[in-house]
């Protein structure tokens, strides 16, 4: 670690995603180090995906799932042109970039986003952006009950959460849940786990958990790579979790020190710069 630093950084996300990240942490004095969890990779099987793209316009909504949902399921759209008259709905402000990215953004196309607006009252969720947060966006602006014998599409990972497809078919929406991309168990190498082993000894980091099956394989794998006491160690690390879903996957295996975060890299990096801030003072 460099005399300037003040703390390491983990960034657990799948390579070469956090650019923009590590270089704003950079400028904050804080070293980075890439330990990805989980790699992104095409579906398995994508005709299921070609068949979806290819009658878009019989949809009423389609959902991206995540950033990586938009740009492998769009890499696949035929001529490139999304029917204006589908509205689109996400589930963060990191897909919604990715559309624009692309030329699919508001005032041209219908994306549906959560605001803080559009939550229902009384609602239970503390969370800004993810699937609840998106159902009270989708039911303030189109209207689930206007979903009813209508068909829904949702692209996302080979694995994730049922529960938004389960609320559209709670509203009689005919619901098609269709693979984008897949998510496979990454495998760190020696080298990492040297570096692991040497922060976790004591030096100033944080961690960075950015999936619930992240926290699972890391949990799996630090079972396989690391002594008793260096898993203890691993688990009174401090950490950042940006969903409180991923918070409790980390208190399920094991991890006490944890700080949360919203979705945005701007709510990320004040949570890391907090993290290391308080390693420091322990």
């Amino acid at each position: 670690m460099h005399l300037s630093s003040t703390g390491t950084a983990i960034i657990t996300r799948p390579r070469g995603q956090s650019a923009v990240l590590r270089q704003t942490l950079a400028r904050h004095h804080v070293e980075t180090l890439e330990f990805p969890l989980l790699e992104i990779a095409p579906a398995k099987d994508d005709a299921p995906l070609a068949r979806a793209l290819a009658m878009l316009e019989q949809y009423a909504l389609v959902i991206f799932s995540s950033p990586n949902a938009v740009h492998y399921a769009l890499a696949h759209l035929p001529h490139g042109n999304w029917p204006r008259q589908v509205p689109i709905g996400v589930v963060g402000p990191g897909s919604a970039r990715a559309l624009a990215s692309l030329g699919i953004a508001q005032p041209d196309y219908r994306v549906i986003a959560p605001s803080v607006q559009d939550r229902a009252q009384g609602a239970q969720y503390t969370e800004a952006y993810g699937s609840e947060a998106l159902a009270d966006a989708l039911d303030q602006r189109l209207g689930l009950a206007s979903l009813a014998r209508r068909r829904a599409l949702i692209l996302r990972a080979d694995r994730g959460r049922e529960w938004l497809a389960k609320v559209l078919d709670a509203h009689h929406a005919r619901v098609d849940t269709v693979a984008a991309y897949q998510c496979i168990p990454a495998i760190p190498a020696a080298s990492q786990w040297t570096r692991i082993r040497a922060l976790i000894a004591g030096c100033p980091h944080t961690w960075l958990l950015t999936s619930s099956a992240g926290v699972r394989h890391l949990s799996a794998l630090a079972r396989t790579q690391l002594s008793a006491r260096d898993q203890r160690r691993l688990t009174e690390a401090p950490i950042v979790a940006p969903h409180a879903r991923i918070a409790h996957a980390a208190r399920a295996a094991g991890f006490a020190r944890m700080m949360q975060s919203g979705l945005s890299d701007e709510s990320i990096t004040h949570a890391l710069l907090a993290s290391i801030r308080s390693f420091s003072r322990t």
